[in-house]
C-alpha cells in the first residue's frame, strides 16, 4: 500500500505542471482520504466532484459512470458518454498524428524546425522531437503577460505562433526540460503543413473515426447533446475561442471514448511496435512524446497527463504492464482530477 501511494504522490506532483493552463485545482482543495471498507464509487461519490469517471483493471471495468450536473442551470446530468474538454490531454493525439505521418515518411522527427518554419528564431537548431518531448527551448505563450489579451480571439495558427516566435530561446535545444504549449502548437502547424487537412480533420480522420471514437472531436462540440459546461469558482465560465489551445489543448471526448483510445495503443492499432516505444520513451524529467512515464519499485511502468483548461479539468493514467487504465473528467476547472485519480488507484492497486 504504502509502494502504491508513493507512487501516486509523484503522478499528482507532476499533474500539476501538465496543464494547458494554470488552474487553482490541487492548490485549494484536497480531497478527504476513503475509509477503510469504502467502495472506489461511494469514495468519488462523497467527494465534491462534478464530471466522469471510467476505470479498467485486468479488462474489467470497475467504475463508469457520471457524477454530479453537466449542466447546473438545466440540472442536467453527467453520465459515462458526457463530453468534456481534454486540455494538455489533447497533447498525446497531436503527438500520435507526428508518429503516424513519420511512419508515412511525411516527415521525420529528426527533422529541424527550419524545414517548417525557416523564419522561426534559430529554428535550424530545434528537431520535431525537441518540440514533442518539451526540449526545444520555446517560450510558452500561455505563460506570457498578453495571453489573456487575445484567449478569445479567433486566430490561424500562424497568428498564434506570431504571438512568441519573437522571443528568444530560453535554452539550448535538447540540453532542458520545460513544459511549453508552443511546441505543440507548432506540431499542430506542422500537421497541417503537411497533409493539407486542418489539424482538426487530421485526428477526426485519422484517430477518432479509426477508432470509433465518436463521441470526440475538436473544441466544445455543440452537436453532442451530451456536451458538458465549464465551471470555475461556482460559475459558468467564458469559452475561450478553440483556435488558441489549437493541437496543445482544443480537444474534447469522454471517458468511455478514452477507454478504445487506451485499448488501441495497448494493441498497437495506430502505429507500430517500435514507434509505440518512442511514444513513451522518456527523455528528460520523465516527458515522452506527449505523456509523462513514470515507474514503481517493481518496474510497473504507468503513462499519464493532465489536462486543465476554462472550465475543465482532466486526468488520464494507464499502465500496460499493470493492464490498467483509469481517467477522470471534470467539467469544474477547480477540481483536482489528478489526486482523485490518485487515491481511486491507490484504491485499485491495493486489492
Amino acid at each position: 500500500m504504502k509502494q502504491t501511494n508513493s507512487i501516486f504522490k509523484i503522478f499528482t506532483a507532476l499533474a500539476i505542471g501538465l496543464s494547458l493552463f494554470a488552474c487553482n485545482s490541487d492548490k485549494h482543495l484536497t480531497l478527504s482520504d476513503p475509509v477503510q471498507g469504502q467502495s472506489i464509487e461511494d469514495y468519488v461519490e462523497s467527494q465534491p466532484f462534478s464530471g466522469s469517471v471510467m476505470m479498467v483493471k485486468n479488462g474489467e471495468i470497475l467504475l463508469s459512470r457520471g457524477f454530479g450536473l453537466a449542466d447546473r442551470g438545466k440540472n442536467t446530468e453527467n453520465r459515462a458518454n458526457t463530453g468534456f474538454l481534454i486540455g494538455s490531454v489533447t497533447k498525446q493525439f497531436t503527438a500520435m498524428a507526428m508518429l503516424i505521418l513519420q511512419e508515412r515518411g511525411q516527415l521525420s522527427l529528426d527533422d529541424p524546425l527550419s524545414l517548417y518554419l525557416p523564419d522561426f528564431p534559430k529554428a535550424e537548431k530545434i528537431t520535431l522531437m525537441n518540440l514533442l518531448n518539451m526540449s526545444s527551448g520555446i517560450v510558452n505563450y500561455t505563460a506570457l503577460p498578453n495571453f489573456a489579451d487575445y484567449k478569445y480571439t479567433e486566430l490561424t495558427p500562424q497568428a498564434l505562433i506570431a504571438k512568441f516566435s519573437d522571443h528568444d530561446l530560453e535554452f539550448e535545444p535538447g540540453s532542458k526540460y520545460q513544459y511549453s504549449n508552443s511546441n505543440y502548437v507548432i506540431a499542430g502547424f506542422i500537421i497541417e503543413s503537411v497533409t493539407g487537412l486542418s489539424y482538426a480533420e487530421f485526428i477526426e480522420r485519422e484517430i477518432f473515426l479509426p477508432l470509433g471514437m465518436a463521441n470526440s472531436g475538436y473544441g466544445y462540440m455543440a452537436t453532442n447533446p451530451e456536451f458538458a459546461l465549464g465551471y470555475g469558482d461556482g460559475k459558468p465560465v467564458n469559452k475561450i475561442n478553440m483556435t488558441i489551445p489549437y493541437a496543445a489543448g482544443a480537444l474534447a471526448s469522454t471517458a468511455e471514448d478514452l477507454y478504445k483510445w487506451h485499448i488501441a495503443l495497448n494493441q498497437r492499432q495506430l502505429i507500430s511496435e517500435q514507434s509505440t516505444h518512442l511514444m513513451f520513451t522518456p527523455f528528460l524529467a520523465g516527458y515522452a512524446l506527449g505523456w509523462s512515464i513514470s515507474t514503481n519499485n517493481k518496474g510497473d511502468e504507468f503513462h499519464q497527463h493532465s489536462g486543465g483548461i476554462d472550465g475543465f479539468s482532466s486526468y488520464l493514467l494507464r499502465s500496460d504492464d499493470l493492464d490498467y487504465f483509469v481517467v477522470v473528467l471534470s467539467n469544474d476547472e477547480d477540481f483536482p482530477s489528478a489526486q482523485l485519480a490518485n487515491k481511486i488507484t491507490s484504491m485499485a492497486l491495493s486489492k
